[in-house]
């Protein structure tokens, strides 16, 4: 199934069930490139917490993108505030691995100074890469903020990026060179 992308800083929608089988409205958004387009889409561990799941899917032809031969991998509750301190600059990458029920898939994220650069990958299967725009790692930042948020209601926006950058960023950073 091939589909043509909608503008990459806009938003797509869709109508899922949840356990409930009631409908409800997640926000999805996608990044574009000429290979590979990456789906990023709000979702949440089978234990209640919020989480990111990345869908990823080969290019078809010219803005045309397989979506029904897709990679997808939930991030953990401990890789969403990593991969949000890449998206802000924070710290220069991640990558994860053992994603899957067989452990045969993961996600890495670069920040390349001018871009971010993602890549996909599970065992036995083509890479997808895809680099991502300052404009849309906003709306992407946006988004994995928006899930932290829920996991902590009784934090603000502002005081999790604090707590991001004070604890987490400070933990991460690589040692400093003599």
């Amino acid at each position: 199934m091939t589909q043509s992308p909608t503008t990459p800083s806009e938003p797509a929608s869709s109508l899922s069930a949840d356990a409930h089988g009631e409908g409800r409205l997640r926000l999805t958004r996608h990044v574009y490139g000429a290979k590979a387009a990456l789906c990023f889409e709000p979702d949440e561990t089978r234990f209640g917490i919020h989480t990111i799941c990345i869908e990823a899917a080969d290019a078809t032809g010219p803005r045309q993108y397989d979506w029904g031969k897709k990679i997808r991998v939930q991030l953990t509750r401990d890789e969403v505030p990593i991969a949000t301190a890449v998206l802000f600059g924070w710290l220069p990458r991640c990558e994860y691995r053992n994603h899957g029920e067989d452990n045969s898939k993961g996600f890495s994220l670069e920040d390349q100074g001018d871009k971010l650069f993602m890549r996909v990958f599970a065992r036995g299967r083509q890479v997808k890469a895809v680099p991502i725009p300052p404009e849309d790692a906003f709306y992407l930042a946006q988004l994995f903020l928006g899930q932290m948020k829920k996991n902590a209601p009784g934090l603000s926006g502002g005081e999790i990026l604090t707590t991001l950058r004070q604890v987490v960023v400070a933990r991460k950073r690589e040692p400093a060179q003599d």
